[in-house]
């Protein structure tokens, strides 16, 4: 059964932005988990990734329908495998509260263009 879908688009340059003037900068570490950043700053364009992944974040969490503070934005990682699917874990407050509603899938998927990055995700009840 479907609990909850959330999509979001963004566009890449305010990421761009953000990497190109201090690629250290404490967003990153904030909003994305080291495995999710390890990833991202071994492609050749960065903050396409970055864009990507915030978007697929923005799009889980409305899809997991909470409120606003409920969790922080690195309680969602999103990782690649070796065949490029993307792939939800969730961490902290954010795993709690899909327990507690019983989703035992996030469904996710991530694109962008030359301008913006989008995403799509569906969480799945038992």
């Amino acid at each position: 059964m479907i609990h909850g879908t959330g999509t979001d688009i963004l566009h890449i340059k305010r990421i761009q932005t953000l990497y190109e003037n201090n690629p250290d900068d404490p967003f990153f570490q904030k909003v994305f988990t080291q495995k999710e950043r390890q990833f991202i700053l071994r492609q050749p364009a960065p903050y396409w990734a970055y864009a990507t992944r915030f978007a697929g974040k923005e799009a889980v969490f409305k899809a997991l329908q909470i409120h606003p503070d409920s969790i922080q934005m690195n309680d969602i990682e999103i990782l690649t495998d070796e065949k490029g699917i993307p792939s939800v874990t969730l961490h902290g407050n954010a795993l709690q509260l899909a327990n507690q509603f019983q989703i035992h899938r996030i469904h996710i998927s991530l694109s962008y263009d030359t301008d913006y990055a989008i995403a799509y995700a569906l969480c799945e009840t038992v």
